[in-house]
């Protein structure tokens, strides 16, 4: 199963070096998600991350910055996809910049699935799909559902949003291709133990770490 944890918008106390503990841990995918930084301040983080690593950042924004530190992907949100005009030029700029760069996007609903896409993505984030205080899928998702959207899209689904130890198996029953976390790290007094704690759920359910 695909680990994959999403920066916090906001930066917390010494997130890169926290970062940098995630990916000698074992951690294979972070997307850095900064919506209000420039381009400049991405530049910083990213520098402040050891290069033996870089390429296993997805980054969400300033997306040439991918190709100077030769980073894992690119993601893409609404604002990219948005409009028609701008989606042709994306698309025409995914196939002669970013062709062997790995691109991911996200979906909010789950018919959204089911669509064809004018462009190949390694996976899609989707969500928010858990409650992240009883665990049960989120308002709008079902059971029958997500498993049907996994089973049948043809497309690598990652389930993101609430997500805590416990969603870990039920993203695996549901079929999902991975599983992103955000808030579960980077709101707790400690990020990195709760790190761990994925890794040892990771270990304890014979879950094989991709």
């Amino acid at each position: 199963m695909k680990l994959v944890v999403i920066t916090p918008t906001k930066d917390v106390e010494e997130e890169t070096v926290l970062v940098t503990k995630m990916f000698e841990s074992g951690l294979r995918t972070l997307h850095l998600r900064k919506p209000k930084h420039s381009t400049s301040q991405m530049k910083e983080y990213i520098e402040c991350i050891p290069v033996h690593f870089h390429n296993r950042i997805v980054i969400h924004s300033h997306h040439d910055l991918a190709l100077k530190f030769n980073l894992k992907g690119i993601h893409l949100g609404r604002i990219h996809l948005s409009k028609k005009w701008k989606y042709w030029f994306v698309r025409l700029r995914l196939k002669m910049r970013f062709a062997h760069t790995s691109k991911s996007r996200s979906y909010s609903r789950l018919q959204q699935v089911y669509g064809a896409e004018e462009s190949t993505f390694d996976y899609y984030l989707v969500g928010t799909m858990y409650n992240s205080m009883t665990g049960d899928l989120y308002s709008g998702f079902y059971d029958e559902g997500v498993v049907a959207a996994n089973k049948n899209s043809g497309k690598n689904l990652i389930a993101r949003g609430g997500t805590t130890i416990g969603s870990i198996q039920k993203s695996l029953q549901y079929g999902f291709y991975g599983i992103a976390f955000n808030s579960y790290l980077w709101n707790s007094e400690s990020p990195f133990n709760n790190f761990l704690k994925i890794l040892e759920e990771f270990k304890h359910k014979n879950i094989e770490l991709e």
